[in-house]
């Protein structure tokens, strides 16, 4: 019996920590792309790069790729 409730509680426990970890996920993709989208408005208004990473802190090369594949 206390076998059985301990894989119950373990089980349980998998569970919850799986159900955090992809919220985690769930977010930090959803920022993620809320920061490409971001850089791909202000790469339309023309701002330059430098500015672009800045303010979304994407990196310069990141920035630099949508450029090249905006241009594609």
């Amino acid at each position: 019996k206390a076998i059985k409730e301990g894989f119950a509680e373990g089980i349980e426990q998998g569970i919850e920590q799986g159900i955090e970890q992809g919220i985690e996920q769930g977010i930090e993709q959803g920022t993620q792309e809320a920061k490409l989208e971001m850089a791909k408005k202000m790469l339309n208004d023309k701002l330059d790069i430098k500015t672009i990473s800045k303010y979304t802190g994407l990196s310069e090369e990141k920035i630099k790729k949508m450029i090249n594949k905006k241009s594609v």
